[in-house]
């Protein structure tokens, strides 16, 4: 992955901004069985945040290719995922407060909601553009910190099916590093754009759990990739 060029804004003055969210009791209360935070029934300190609430501050940084400001966290934020992996996010994460790639707005409406602030901060310290000198970036698996950005969202509120879209569309629209043979950087934008509509009518009519959404999308890279995708059998 490129190293993206930052610079601030020379217009910008300096801004303080604290953001704070909401987690009740930072731990997630729903059960399920599907081995997300979703179904989990046992949690034993998994599924859950510290260091919440979020807070950024300092100067918006731009970065090449983006028309939006990003931010520094200025706090260390931890989570503890449905298998009991730890994941920080270090002060001077940079965020966004979305994660979600742009091209996927239309159909996941808007990417910075205040139920997306921490597992975006999370999603970015491992794989956010800016981020490619902080101790976190690119450490773990792409498909386990997709993995991990769902069960953030649910831990931090996000309604269940809104966040098995907003999975989809990291997992088919987010970087894949150390596997080449999965890269879908050179599916057009649009062919990725009607995926993610396809996929969003599925998880509307059949509810799948995560691990169903991750056996879908696998299943339909190879005709992705060639150009001969067609619309599922919902």
């Amino acid at each position: 992955m490129k190293r993206s060029k930052l610079y601030i804004a020379v217009a910008a003055a300096t801004v303080a901004a604290v953001v704070g969210v909401v987690v009740p009791g930072f731990v997630s209360n729903q059960a399920t069985t599907d081995g997300s935070c979703l179904t989990i029934t046992d949690r034993d300190g998994m599924c859950r945040f510290d260091g919440a609430p979020l807070e950024m501050a300092g100067s918006p940084i731009f970065v090449e290719k983006f028309q939006h400001a990003f931010f520094p966290t200025s706090k260390e934020l931890t989570f503890t995922d449905s298998r009991g992996m730890v994941w920080t996010a270090p002060v001077q994460t940079l965020t966004d407060g979305a994660s979600i790639p742009a091209i996927f707005e239309p159909i996941i409406g808007d990417r910075q909601s205040r139920d997306y602030l921490l597992a975006a901060a999370l999603h970015d310290a491992f794989c956010g553009v800016g981020n490619e000198g902080l101790a976190t970036f690119q450490t773990r698996s792409w498909e386990d910190v997709h993995r991990m950005f769902f069960d953030a969202l649910i831990v931090a509120g996000t309604a269940p099916q809104k966040a098995k879209i907003m999975f989809a569309a990291v997992y088919l629209g987010g970087p894949r590093w150390d596997d080449p043979e999965r890269v879908l950087e050179n599916v057009p934008t649009d062919d990725l754009l009607r995926e993610l509509e396809w996929c969003a009518e599925w998880i509307a009519a059949n509810d799948p759990s995560m691990a169903e959404i991750e056996a879908w999308m696998s299943r339909r890279e190879d005709a992705l990739k060639t150009g001969t995708s067609v619309a599922p059998a919902l």
